[in-house]
């Protein structure tokens, strides 16, 4: 109640500042539009501002003459951007102020008139505003405005990075966007190939946004021309796909996402990106990363996502793909845990998530559910169509669950969700259908049918839906009624299909099939021009006319009836609008809302003139017979009454439709009272502001004599000028060729600073094990440099011992000099001791000279360790060889000893003579 109150304030403080504009008027609409700011940013559906009510429509009409008038304050229409800005988040108001109010245009010429007066910050609010109206939205006819609009936004694009480049660029995108008007102007704008450089450029920025702007702009203006062939030709066509990939998985958010997918479904649509996306190598890597975008992102994220999942099922090779990424998972153990409660299922991969957003219901999204339960349908009917269902787990040990669930009767009866509800039990109607396609499957699809709430919905369709009933109009909104009749006649045709596998179905669709009340649904579906909904019909309809009570002449009448009334809107249609007619002014004004759509639609008939005296006159000659007690053999009670139902409801039709002419016209009525007294309340201004426009004349006038003076020195002045203007931009384009050369030398430096950053890293890592081996061989050298002092050591040792046995040799030779006759053996066998000797100190000799070239070589220890080792081993066996050599010569020495003193002894101390 206090949003609608704040819409109310709104409206009232904006009519009382169009009538008045004081400054106190104007503070108290900026504070109301403050307040209906704050609300509307909260993040919250706008259920409170639905367009099918009066007050919100009368609110948006207020605030679009707020941008039309050419005298409102700089400050007032930021503040009614920002608040048209939050509204537009919605789908149907975004839609509303497209179609009904053509806000674009609107935009499009206040930014025209107040380009010189009006701000960064509020040209930079009306572009962003312009690029959320726009958005998928086809403009049919570009007037000037919109032609001023184009031009603006390549200016500024071409001007130079700012912060309207990226505004631009995607407002630019969106009016490229299946706009064949908007690209023939831009293609025939003077400076197109500098525009082309300009976004080519754009293609290397670091800003994703703004690469997949540029992309999509490039994609609409000249996918099928020769720069479009040389752009995505067979040797960058993969790198465009991994951009178009990078961007979808690493985007800066919801609008980069939503922008990259358009790019992707608008290239699939040509056969030869097709071929290229078919044979890229890459493909399966990347779906697999965009399928793990499903289970952890928001609802506008995931329903981009299946926008180009169905895009890839649209594709005959790629739909295998697609199946067996999604499908390659096992079944679920524990089914009942994820059957119960399905709003909080497990999405770890994902198959489970499609299937959790399948059950989400209409009311947190309008399509993702929707778009999960076709992708769903689509996955099934290629594993069935080509026999992947014997290969791949059907996973419906959760999917049958959660599509039973899903049929249930609606409880509500509110328009624009009723019809989104019809959808969604339509295309899991289709799903089961899909199913039940293979023997194995369509048992267990019978086996989780709930048959009752089946029958439930047929009763809710028949007793709510408009184009169903005949005697009275309980709905008033009949937007979801043709949804309503696809969702009868796709249960229908379901529950013929289940027949056989379900018991005692054949009974009870019987009964359904002879209902009269089917027969408006049936007529309806076969006048459409939908092909699914005629099959349908053609298909219950030869089932059911076999059947012996089948209302065959009701549904004769009712498409007669339908035929003739389809040839008086062709008929009336062909006619010049009458615009006299106050009522028709208000309905088909295009600067008007519509709060209420009334549509004649029906099943009864609505015939001509004579068509409707012939039938008055059959009915006049049967109430006679009845009265007058004539035989009636030859016609039947059921023919007469189906004749008084006919009758009757064309009457009721023709009743509501007088009733909805007489609100359309009390509508108008009351609008045209309002526009009366806005129209005194602004002629008033008018005045005032002609008497106001005299005095500026007279004072203009006084004026223009001055100027006229001035008049000649600024003409002086601009021929000095246009000469420096055309020197400069022969300089200017020097500067640009200059500019294309650096762009190109650029991006080759960036190219070798990325293979240079690449090789550092390589580098940087291989220093890393070089220095961990350095360490390693530090530690090693300083344990073979505590070895070597070790062995040093024992070397000194060594020679100490050598110089004391050569010191006792040479007393021992003193010693023996006198008994040379008697031990001449024994001289000899000392001979070769000191030839022994005289090798012990040469290989020592050695060794000290192998010890210092140890020490000059300590860069290379590392190399000679093993050899070192050997050579040490080597050295200590030499060395206990000399020492067990040695003892042996000391003792030989001391046996030599004995017998020299014994020899001493025996010749009683006398000297050898």
């Amino acid at each position: 109640m206090e949003d609608t109150a704040t819409v109310k304030a709104v409206v009232l403080a904006a009519n009382q500042y169009s009538i008045n504009p004081s400054d106190s008027n104007l503070v108290q609409l900026q504070r109301k539009l403050d307040t209906l700011i704050g609300i509307c940013s909260r993040g919250k559906p706008l259920v409170f501002f639905s367009t099918k009510q009066l007050l919100p429509t009368e609110c948006l009409t207020c605030l679009v003459d707020i941008l039309n008038e050419q005298t409102t304050p700089t400050e007032l229409a930021q503040r009614t951007m920002v608040l048209l800005f939050s509204l537009a988040a919605d789908s149907e108001i975004r839609e509303t102020l497209q179609t009904t109010y053509n806000l674009p245009v609107s935009l499009a010429s206040y930014l025209r008139v107040s380009m010189d007066s009006a701000g960064e910050q509020v040209i930079m609010q009306c572009v962003q505003l312009l690029q959320r109206v726009t958005y998928n939205y086809h403009i049919s006819y570009l007037n000037n405005t919109m032609e001023d609009l184009v031009r603006f936004l390549i200016s500024n694009v071409q001007r130079g990075e700012n912060e309207l480049t990226m505004p631009c660029l995607g407002l630019l995108a969106n009016l490229c966007r299946h706009n064949a008007s908007v690209q023939a102007h831009i293609k025939s704008i003077d400076n197109l190939k500098a525009f082309y450089r300009t976004l080519i450029h754009y293609l290397s920025h670091s800003s994703l946004t703004v690469i997949v702007f540029s992309l999509s702009i490039l994609s609409n203006l000249c996918l099928n021309e020769e720069l479009g062939e040389k752009l995505f030709s067979a040797k960058n066509i993969s790198q465009t796909f991994q951009l178009v990939f990078n961007i979808l998985l690493n985007g800066e958010g919801i609008l980069t996402r939503r922008y990259a997918v358009d790019v992707f479904v608008d290239l699939l649509k040509s056969p030869k990106i097709q071929r290229f996306l078919i044979v890229y190598e890459h493909f399966p890597v990347c779906l697999q990363q965009v399928l793990k975008l499903v289970t952890n992102q928001e609802a506008e994220t995931v329903n981009k996502i299946f926008e180009l999942l169905l895009a890839f099922c649209a594709v005959t090779d790629l739909r295998p793909t697609v199946c067996k990424n999604l499908m390659a998972t096992p079944p679920l153990q524990n089914v009942d845990a994820h059957s119960k409660g399905s709003t909080k299922l497990s999405t770890s991969e994902p198959f489970l998530a499609i299937v959790t957003w399948a059950s989400q219901p209409v009311d947190l999204h309008e399509s993702v559910s929707l778009l999960a339960v076709e992708l769903l349908k689509e996955v099934y009917e290629e594993m069935i169509d080509s026999g992947l269902i014997s290969q791949l787990s059907p996973r419906i040990d959760l999917l049958l669950p959660m599509a039973s669930e899903q049929l249930t009767t609606p409880t509500e009866m509110d328009g624009p969700l009723m019809k989104y509800r019809c959808n969604k039990l339509t295309m899991v109607i289709n799903l089961l259908m899909a199913l039940s396609g293979d023997s194995s499957l369509r048992s267990e699809v019978a086996g989780v049918l709930n048959v009752q709430e089946c029958f439930q919905i047929l009763e809710h369709q028949y007793n709510h839906n408009r184009i169903g009933l005949t005697m009275s109009r309980t709905a008033v909104d009949s937007d979801w009624s043709e949804a309503g009749v696809n969702t009868v006649l796709q249960l229908l045709d379901l529950l013929l299909k289940l027949r056989r596998d379900i018991s005692q179905m054949d009974q009870q669709l019987v009964r359904v099939l002879q209902d009269e009340r089917l027969v408006p649904f049936l007529a309806h579906a076969i006048t459409t021009d939908q092909r699914v909904g005629v099959q349908t019909a053609l298909r219950l309809i030869s089932t059911a006319s076999t059947l012996p009570e089948f209302p065959s002449i009701g549904l004769g009448e009712s498409i007669a009836a339908r035929n003739s009334y389809k040839s008086e809107e062709i008929e009336t249609l062909r006619r010049p609008l009458n615009m006299d007619n106050p009522g028709t002014h208000a309905i088909l004004s295009p600067r008007r809302p519509q709060p209420y759509h009334y549509e004649r639609r029906g099943g009864a008939p609505v015939n001509g003139a004579k068509e409707g005296k012939q039938m008055e006159t059959n009915i006049q000659s049967l109430i006679d017979k009845m009265q007058s007690g004539l035989d009636l053999k030859d016609m039947r009670a059921s023919e007469i009454m189906d004749v008084y139902e006919h009758k009757l409801s064309s009457l009721a039709t023709k009743e509501s439709h007088l009733q909805d002419l007489l609100e359309a016209k009390a509508l108008a009525l009351a609008q045209a009272d309002r526009l009366i007294a806005q129209y005194r309340c602004r002629r008033a201004q008018s005045e005032a502001e002609a008497r106001k426009l005299r005095s500026l004349l007279q004072d203009s006038e006084k004026r223009s004599e001055e100027y006229r003076e001035n008049l000649f020195e600024t003409r002086s002045l601009e021929q000095k000028m246009a000469l420096e203007i055309e020197k400069v931009t022969a300089r200017n384009k020097q500067l640009q060729d200059k500019l294309d050369l650096l762009e190109v030398t650029h991006t080759e430096q960036t190219r070798n600073l990325e293979t240079v950053q690449r090789a550092l890293s390589t580098l940087r890592s291989e220093h890393q094990t070089l220095k961990e081996m350095h360490e390693v061989l530090q530690r090693h050298n300083e344990t073979l440099r505590e070895q070597q002092e070790k062995s040093t050591v024992r070397l000194g040792e060594l020679e100490d011992e050598r110089d004391n046995l050569q010191r006792n040799l040479r007393d021992k030779e003193t010693r023996l000099t006198d008994t040379t006759a008697t031990l001449e053996q024994t001289q000899e066998r000392l001979a070769k001791i000191e030839r022994e000797r005289d090798e012990f100190e040469k290989a020592l000799d050695n060794l000290g000279l192998e010890l210092q070239k140890m020490d000059g070589k300590k860069k290379e220890l590392t190399q000679q360790v093993s050899s070192f080792e050997v050579l040490c081993r080597q050295h200590e066996s030499d060395l206990r060889k000399k020492e067990a050599t040695i003892k042996q010569l000391k003792v030989e020495v001391d046996k030599h000893a004995q017998i020299t003193q014994m020899i001493h002894s025996l010749t009683g101390g006398k000297p050898p003579s």
